[in-house]
């Protein structure tokens, strides 16, 4: 199983591994790191599949990567998926069908998806906005298509001898957030921080599978400009030896070796136009995001007549506490799960 066939060189084979009896294929990706309000979520996926199995090419029948084909969902960097009217739509479309794939259904709600995902709820629902997360899914696709094209999905995986093992995805919201910044200090420490637990979930789930004879790529992309992971991974897998592979402005590249089989960690900009489960992760990190300014929104829409909703970034994120501040007071309500500080 190959990132991208346009991309060989992210491979294990494209390291000249004609032995490989499996290969494993995991991307990390991150959505919502930039903006004032809402949570930074992180997604994670694993896959399995014969050596040189390009994901978009066995799936091409049910997805594309670079457009929007009518029938058909898109995996692809998640800003990509979501543009336009229909952007959430699209979204939801791609990150429900290849949850269903995995789980046979869809999530009913956003409660049943974070539960099924393993959130604590207790947090969250510290917050007004959160306290209902009975926010019914899919919010915009058509359930019967989502249901049919995850079976078709499954379908088309299996006959590849290919699998989908994991999605995982977790949401780090406002308050935790700050802790981390307090914490840290550091924006930088703070967003390693919510990706090393993704990325540490799915090289739990892979050292045990992955045998001597088996390729084991796990792509993720770039936290923000920084070039040098290895003493984060190595706190991270503790009973691995971690070697660099390679350290560039682009791309920075490590071994993890424990005594079953090794595991390579790829850091790239742009993962998610090299390696398909860092695509299909980023859009499902996309995904539960749009769903928690969703209930955001609505919340606030409910008590302020006329309010214009944001997507939470920066300047209109100052616009929205502006036009719900006289809520804010009059309800004392907890500007520390409302607003990051950086």
């Amino acid at each position: 199983m190959t990132p991208s066939h346009q991309h060989a060189d992210l491979t294990a084979e494209g390291r000249g591994c004609v032995l490989c009896s499996v290969n494993y294929l995991a991307g990390v990706d991150e959505a919502g790191l930039g903006p004032i309000l809402g949570p930074l979520v992180v997604g994670g996926v694993t896959m399995a599949g014969p050596e040189g199995t390009a994901p978009w090419r066995l799936l091409q029948r049910h997805v594309t990567k670079l457009k929007y084909k009518k029938g058909k969902v898109r995996v692809a960097d998640s800003k990509k998926v979501n543009q336009g009217q229909n952007g959430l739509l699209r979204l939801e479309e791609t990150a429900l069908v290849f949850w269903t794939a995995l789980h046979g259904q869809p999530p009913k709600s956003l409660h049943e998806w974070l539960v099924l995902l393993g959130h604590d709820l207790e947090p969250l629902q510290r917050c007004p906005w959160y306290e209902d997360l009975e926010l019914l899914l899919p919010l915009r696709a058509d359930h019967d298509w989502i249901s049919l094209t995850g079976e078709m999905v499954a379908r088309t995986l299996r006959n590849g001898d290919c699998e989908l093992l994991d999605i995982a995805v977790r949401a780090v919201d406002v308050e935790e957030w700050n802790v981390l910044i307090a914490d840290t200090d550091n924006k930088s420490k703070a967003h390693f921080h919510a990706y090393a637990e993704v990325l540490g979930h799915l090289l739990r789930g892979l050292f045990p599978r992955v045998g001597k004879d088996d390729a084991c790529h796990l792509v993720a992309d770039r936290c923000g400009g920084r070039s040098h992971y290895r003493s984060d991974l190595q706190r991270l897998c503790p009973d691995s030896k971690v070697t660099v592979l390679s350290e560039t402005p682009g791309t920075s590249s490590y071994n993890l070796q424990q005594q079953q089989g090794d595991v390579t960690v790829t850091f790239a900009e742009r993962a998610e136009d090299r390696a398909f489960p860092t695509a299909l992760a980023s859009c499902c990190a996309k995904y539960l995001r749009e769903l928690m300014v969703e209930c955001i929104n609505r919340w606030f829409q409910a008590r302020v007549p006329g309010l214009s909703r944001t997507a939470g970034y920066y300047v209109d994120g100052h616009r929205f506490l502006s036009d719900v501040q006289p809520q804010i007071e009059a309800l004392s309500l907890p500007r520390h799960r409302l607003v990051r500080v950086r």
